[in-house]
């Protein structure tokens, strides 16, 4: 069953979608799932695994973050941190609705819904357990692939830091095409919502090159973490997931699957890995009593 809800994250009305599985209103983990930049919880195979999830015996929330798709916010504005709060707010929302066992939420992101559920992890002791495909680790490393040429690197910070001084000297902000701060290449922008926002403050940008999980991913341990990444991902390369591995400690699991699409939500083996790591460490009653 899927109801359309709201929320509230700092005064912005935040929407998405609640799964429930039919039958008797047991008390059920419940799961998030964050959509990546700039896109919604209706794109990119999430619907699809949030289907998957709930046919498994899980509640999953599935919702757009402030300025993103059905949720109000200011359209393009996406501010790591800010992202991160809207997670902590939504575990709070999904933790007081019926059937659903508030001392057992989980979180799962792709790309950079990944990288803002790992810190909101990292913060948030009320996460049982913690998901993140194709997600980036460290939001410099993550440009300088992007920008493997010197003088291409060094035009786009004087370009960010064209747009701090416009900003700190106006108060507007600089604009900056959403495939300047993430290339995508022309075979993958089908994976693009509908009406996705194709400009962004250079604030977004900005925010994206500080955001480094890496050096917090260590504090969800010693609960469970999951990291997937398709092998051939050339908009978040896999080694990005491998540092975070590397910084995460135990219990980790890295898993690399031979697809190259970086909106892998809907494979199928992504979600038999995802499905098959949560029956072991959190497990819903449909799962439990087969």
């Amino acid at each position: 069953m899927e109801n359309q809800i709201s929320f509230e994250s700092s005064g912005i009305a935040l929407r998405g979608t609640l799964h429930v599985p039919d039958g008797p209103a047991l008390s059920r983990p419940g799961l998030i799932l964050c959509h990546g930049f700039g896109g919604t919880s209706n794109g990119a195979g999430h619907p699809e695994l949030a289907r998957r999830l709930e046919q498994a015996g899980y509640a999953v929330l599935r919702f757009d973050f402030r300025g993103c798709g059905a949720s109000d916010g200011e359209r393009g504005r996406v501010i790591c941190m800010e992202e991160v709060d809207d997670v902590r707010t939504a575990i709070g929302f999904l933790q007081v609705q019926a059937g659903i066992d508030p001392a057992k939420i989980g979180l799962i992101g792709a790309s950079l819904g990944g990288s803002v559920v790992l810190v909101a992890a990292a913060q948030d002791e009320r996460v049982r357990v913690c998901a993140a495909n194709g997600s980036i680790g460290n939001g410099e490393r993550r440009f300088r692939y992007q920008y493997r040429d010197d003088a291409d690197w060094k035009k786009f910070l004087g370009r960010l830091d064209q747009a701090r001084r416009v900003r700190r000297e106006t108060g507007r902000s600089v604009m900056i095409n959403r495939f300047e701060i993430v290339q995508i290449p022309q075979y993958l922008r089908t994976g693009l919502p509908p009406g996705a926002s194709m400009d962004f403050p250079a604030e977004t940008a900005i925010s994206m090159l500080e955001f480094s999980p890496e050096t917090v991913v260590r504090q969800i341990s010693p609960r469970p973490l999951l990291l997937v990444h398709p092998r051939g991902d050339d908009v978040v390369p896999a080694s990005e997931s491998e540092h975070l591995a590397a910084a995460a400690g135990e219990p980790c699991e890295l898993h690399l699957i031979d697809i190259n699409d970086h909106f892998a939500s809907g494979d199928p083996g992504l979600q038999k890995i995802t499905l098959d790591w949560l029956a072991r460490h959190l497990p819903a009653p449909l799962a439990a009593g087969k």
